[in-house]
């Protein structure tokens, strides 16, 4: 019986899979977005039990532990998450929970599914569509919301926001990587590219 685990950690972004087959270590997957340094990957090598009894252990090095989601209850999330949000069943393929086993999903990133307005996703809710594209959902929830902000300097914008929503948009641009231009009196005349 192949049995997988879920190591996570608020220290690291992303997650460490372990594989056991028959209870012993078969498979260690790092998929995380910064590198661990030397002495993060001596110990976590040297930590990962080859028995899956020991498994537990590992949270003493402060990482999270779950089993992995099987595909049935990732299939049963995403037709209850489609069910939510279309207002109708979905018709499970038979192919769906092959595919649905490839990734790890969770609530959160359903929601996000299906609520996007990107054209890979929107009205195209299907398991095959999720899976395929999977990795843009992914890029698409880390970068977070669209600012609702020019990426140019409009002072017909910039008067119409209240204060804070000012410092949002100040902040917007700079994240752009622009950096203000001032006149003799000292007002924003524009903003450029450094």
């Amino acid at each position: 019986m192949i049995t997988n685990y879920t190591l996570t950690s608020p220290k690291i972004t992303g997650s460490i899979e372990l594989q056991y087959t028959a209870g012993i270590l078969t498979c260690i997957s790092i998929a995380i977005k910064q590198p661990l340094n030397d002495v993060q990957f001596n110990t976590l090598l040297s930590s990962v039990p080859q028995s899956e009894k020991d498994v537990e252990n590992l949270k003493l090095l402060r990482l999270t532990v779950e089993p992995a989601m099987p595909a049935n209850k990732k299939l049963a999330l995403f037709c209850n998450k489609y069910l939510e949000h279309k207002g109708i069943k979905y018709m499970v393929s038979a192919a769906d929970s092959g595919k649905i086993k490839l990734i790890k999903i969770d609530a959160p990133i359903l929601d996000s599914y299906f609520t996007s307005k990107n054209f890979l996703f929107a009205n195209k809710h299907t398991v095959s569509n999720l899976v395929r594209n999977y990795n843009e959902l992914l890029a698409e929830i880390a970068a977070g919301p669209k600012s609702t902000h020019p990426d140019y300097w409009s002072v017909k914008h910039f008067e119409k926001l209240d204060s804070k929503q000012q410092s949002d948009y100040i902040k917007h641009l700079h994240s752009k990587g622009l950096k203000a231009v001032y006149d003799r009196a000292g007002n924003v005349k524009d903003y450029i590219k450094k």
